[in-house]
């Protein structure tokens, strides 16, 4: 065998091999063979090669230098060429990007081309800079957990995906879109009207329920069986078909082992398919997305706190001022009489005396209120509200009180009535049942605007129900829900005083007894409080 039958013998051996991809072509860059790695790569077919129609330089894409001329350059002037990177088109117009090394083979004109796919190397350097850029965008500090995930949509469809959907899971299992981002502006708005996904509870939906236990989809090709599945309405399905997603996942956001909503990647470039190494790019960026969701959660509701607490430190410094300035001041003219009386030799007289002191207790009270206020918002957080329990009468504690009431609320031009035909009995902690009602008839006194407040107790089985009302200035519906809660108030604290913790202790001490209480209202027509407290292990009447 001679040299050159030796040569194309160890040619057609190496056609034969299956990787890497290699072709031979002519002096005039004709491919003459190639093997069957090449022909996949370069999307062509045997016969295509075979019929010699194929051209080297005609693969590579048209804005990318000629890298079989400068391989054939480099050949003459040093013997070898390579590696040159280029970018291949494929018959699909997917593009391949590609490192080349050349040879000449002992056969005249000939050229063995070894040809690298570098589309992996090129997926890795992709992700590392889109997970960069994207750590970036999770990084900003005080922004809203929206603008996280839109952030991170927009960059998600400049780089790795055509078009991306962030979806965040409610209470309910439904899912709400927080972000569409599309790389052409254009479609954008197509995007937008894509269909929203059917809640994860739903049966007919197993899909949805493989992503609420936190499993990725993924879709190399995503055909119109998968479209069927993630849309039911046949107009939904022709939205997501013009969207034309080639290849689509489906990403769940897992926070705490629930699933806390879902990313929608897809891609619409010809030849793209996602793979495993993309699926576990998308859910590194899920798990960095929640985490940085849940610090920009936890960092407003730290700014939150913080703004609460100022303004709780300013309403209770001027809560405190309040009582004190008129103590302080009535202490003062008593000190000046008592001085005055002294000089002249006079005793100061008993009526004077009294009611200065009168003055004086009653702010001394509303101080010793205010702490015990706070007190007992710390003893509620630190888990230590003690109850001490004894049988009591609830009509009887509320007529104690009404008539406690009684002065300050004829002042005020406020009627107090009182619907108690039979005395209920129940297991109760007097102090506690007392500050409860004080600080429902105390609000209906202050809110009322002057007109009659009306309380009911009544029996209702094993429970026992007080129902405060009052026709004042009402509470708006927003609102209703919060005004149990801790410093919340319903009215601006420039006009009705109070620190904002009376019904929350209320709320805590009440269901501490495990009952409820609870609100109905409207602006203009008042509100009614209702009370109701089980009545505990009652002792059987002994029969005589």
């Amino acid at each position: 065998m001679s040299a050159q039958e030796g040569a194309e013998a160890l040619v057609r051996r190496l056609l034969r091999v299956p990787l890497p991809a290699l072709l031979v072509t002519d002096g005039a860059g004709r491919v003459l063979d190639a093997n069957d790695a090449f022909l996949r790569l370069a999307g062509l077919s045997r016969e295509e090669v075979e019929a010699g129609g194929v051209q080297w330089d005609a693969l590579a894409a048209p804005e990318t230098p000629s890298a079989g001329a400068q391989a054939v350059d480099m050949l003459r002037r040093w013997g070898t060429a390579g590696p040159l990177e280029t970018e291949y088109v494929r018959a699909d117009s997917a593009r391949v990007p590609v490192s080349l090394a050349v040879m000449g083979l002992e056969a005249p004109e000939r050229l063995l081309v070894m040809v690298q796919d570098l589309t992996p190397r090129r997926r890795a350097e992709e992700a590392l800079r889109f997970l960069s850029d994207a750590s970036r965008e999770l990084a900003e500090v005080g922004a809203e957990p929206d603008a996280i995930l839109t952030g991170v949509a927009h960059l998600a469809a400049s780089s790795v995906a055509t078009w991306c959907l962030v979806d965040v899971l409610q209470e309910d299992g439904s899912f709400r879109r927080v972000a569409a981002a599309h790389r052409d502006s254009e479609r954008e708005a197509l995007l937008r009207e894509a269909p929203r996904y059917p809640p994860v509870t739903d049966a007919a939906s197993p899909l949805f329920q493989a992503l609420a236990r936190g499993e990725s989809r993924l879709y190399p090709d995503f055909l119109a069986e998968h479209r069927r599945q993630m849309a039911r309405a046949p107009e939904q399905q022709a939205i997501l078909e013009r969207l034309g997603a080639r290849s689509l996942m489906l990403v769940p956001m897992r926070s705490r082992g629930q699933a806390v909503g879902l990313f929608t990647f897809a891609t619409s470039e010809p030849g793209r398919r996602y793979g495993s190494e993309d699926l576990e790019m998308v859910e590194e960026l899920s798990r960095r997305a929640v985490a940085a969701v849940d610090n920009a959660r936890l960092y407003g509701e730290a700014q939150a706190a913080v703004r609460l607490r100022d303004e709780f430190l300013g309403i209770a410094s001027h809560e405190l001022k309040t009582p004190l300035t008129p103590l302080r001041l009535k202490l003062q003219m008593l000190q000046r009489q008592v001085n005055g009386a002294r000089l002249e030799g006079e005793p100061l007289s008993a009526e004077r005396i009294s009611e200065a002191l009168d003055v004086s207790l009653r702010q001394v009270r509303k101080l010793t209120d205010l702490v015990d206020n706070l007190l007992d918002v710390s003893r509620i957080t630190a888990g230590r509200l003690r109850l001490e329990l004894e049988e009591l009468d609830l009509a009887s504690v509320a007529a104690e009180l009404l008539s406690r009431f009684a002065p300050s609320a004829a002042q005020l031009g406020c009627a107090l009535e009182l619907h108690a035909p039979e005395p209920v009995f129940g297991r109760w902690d007097r102090l506690r049942v007392e500050q409860v009602v004080t600080n429902l008839l105390s609000n209906a006194i202050k809110y009322g605007a002057g007109r009659p407040v009306v309380v009911r107790v009544e029996e209702d089985g094993e429970r026992a129900r007080l129902t405060v009302r009052d026709q004042g200035i009402g509470i708006a519906e927003e609102d209703l829900g919060r005004i149990f809660e801790r410093f919340e108030r319903a009215v601006s604290d420039r006009h009705y005083g109070g620190l904002g913790l009376g019904l929350y202790i209320t709320r805590q001490i009440v269901e501490a007894f495990g009952g409820t209480v609870r609100v109905s209202s409207q602006p203009g027509q008042g509100s009614t409080f209702t009370l109701e407290l089980p009545r505990g292990a009652l002792p059987v009447p002994s029969v005589r």
